[in-house]
Parts: structure tokens; C-alpha cells; sequence
């Protein structure tokens, strides 16, 4: 027996169209399937991804004509 998860929409018609994409070893066939449906519909942060706060900053580069000498990137003593 295996199992496959998805995700399934369904309407205000109470209908939903599932299309699931099974691997490679399983074969062509009959097979008798369960469809097993929570009591509560996933909310828009349930679906795996968690919204959180990220601070950003501007980064500021070096002038585009900028060059270096190798003993200034690594020292005297090179790498």
C-alpha cells in the first residue's frame, strides 16, 4: 500500500478535479484508492510555507573601476 499526498480545491459546487502524478513504479492499472479528507479546510499559511519578518539592507559595491594589487586583497604573505 503507499501513500500520496496532495492538495485539493474544492468548489462552491462541492466538486474538486484531482490530478495526481504517481512515481515511476507503479503501474498501469486498476487500483481501488481511499480518499481520506480533514475536518477543517488548510488556512493559506498551511500549505508549508511560513511568512516571516526578514530584515533587508542596501549593499553598496565598490566603485566599478576599482583594482586592487594582489598583496592588498591577501597580505604580503599571499593566499
Amino acid at each position: 500500500m503507499r501513500t500520496i499526498e496532495t492538495t485539493a480545491r474544492v468548489g462552491k459546487n462541492r466538486k474538486a478535479n484531482l490530478l495526481l502524478e504517481f512515481p515511476p513504479d507503479v503501474s498501469p492499472g486498476d487500483y481501488r484508492m481511499l480518499v481520506v479528507v480533514d475536518e477543517k479546510a488548510i488556512g493559506p499559511g498551511d500549505n508549508g510555507h511560513v511568512a516571516f519578518e526578514c530584515q533587508t539592507w542596501d549593499w553598496n559595491g565598490w566603485p566599478k573601476n576599482t583594482t586592487f594589487r594582489r598583496e592588498e586583497i591577501y597580505g604580503e604573505n599571499g593566499r
